[in-house]
């Protein structure tokens, strides 16, 4: 690679969100749905508390079967990781799989804080260094110089508004 990557070139701007209160069956929903690997689990306030990837839904449905519980009705805050794995967004993009493999996760988390609260701005996966692998063209959409929709698509979509 001619240029070396950064994490920030390669990052996914926005991340998913559930509440603690949310079913497993109701976050599965929202991973496939959305075609996400991972949702950041946030509290009442909109602060993150904790995260769950496909791994831990997987264990979640493992345990509950083996102890005849309904996994579909747990809740998030059930079956999340507290220790959300985060770093800087200025490193190498090599530096960040390092730090995935020693924390042994899929996913690296980059979390604005403010007023002593912490909330989800942006996600990097071992699939987005695959497609950083795979050639310039697979992240063009992806890291901070990407494209980003508009406050007024933004109020679109969240409300179910058609786009003009």
């Amino acid at each position: 690679m001619p240029d070396q990557l950064l994490i920030r070139d390669v990052m996914r701007i926005g991340v998913p969100t559930c509440k603690l209160a949310d079913s497993v069956a109701h976050v599965a929903a929202l991973m496939i749905d959305g075609g996400h690997t991972v949702v950041i689990v946030l509290d009442e306030e909109a602060d993150t508390r904790g995260w769950i990837n496909e791994h831990v839904l997987a264990s979640a449905y493992a345990r509950a079967a083996a102890t005849s519980e309904d996994a579909p009705a747990l809740a998030a805050q059930d079956v999340m990781d507290e220790n959300v794995p985060e770093c800087a967004s200025d490193l190498p993009l090599a530096a960040a799989v390092g730090i995935m493999a020693d924390l042994g996760v899929d996913h690296l988390f980059f979390l604005h804080r403010a007023a002593g609260r912490m909330w989800p701005a942006s996600v990097l996966s071992l699939r987005d260094v695959v497609k950083a692998l795979a050639g310039p063209e697979y992240i063009k959409s992806q890291g901070t110089a990407a494209p980003r929709p508009t406050p007024m698509d933004l109020f679109r979509q969240r409300y179910g508004l058609p786009k003009k």
